[in-house]
């Protein structure tokens, strides 16, 4: 079984201005966004978690939650990171979904 391609989120930013990425987990199952490899001349972190539901899911045991990453990039550019969604001990992506960021 193939995963799951997400259209694009397309996210604007100017240089130095952090940009929160939020995605929906399903960390009750085991299911979490894996960081892309790093970027040049970018930060990319996950966020303290925040017990805030999914939006699509409204929560819930063993429901959605919303994971989030910071983006801090420091030269005018076009990025694309890819996060992909797995269980860390399965080798198998689940789903990926491509955030395009212009940073102006």
């Amino acid at each position: 079984m193939g995963a799951i391609l997400h259209p694009p989120l397309h996210r604007q930013v100017r240089p130095g201005e952090p940009l929160v990425i939020e995605l929906e987990s399903m960390p009750g199952a085991g299911l979490r966004w894996r960081l892309p490899p790093s970027l040049p001349e970018c930060s990319l972190v996950e966020a303290p978690a925040q017990d805030r539901p999914s939006p699509s899911t409204g929560g819930g045991i063993g429901g959605g939650r919303l994971q989030r990453f910071v983006l801090t990039c420091h030269r005018a550019g076009a990025h694309r990171l890819l996060f992909e969604l797995l269980r860390p001990w399965e080798e198998e992506v689940r789903a990926i979904q491509p955030v395009e960021v212009d940073v102006r």
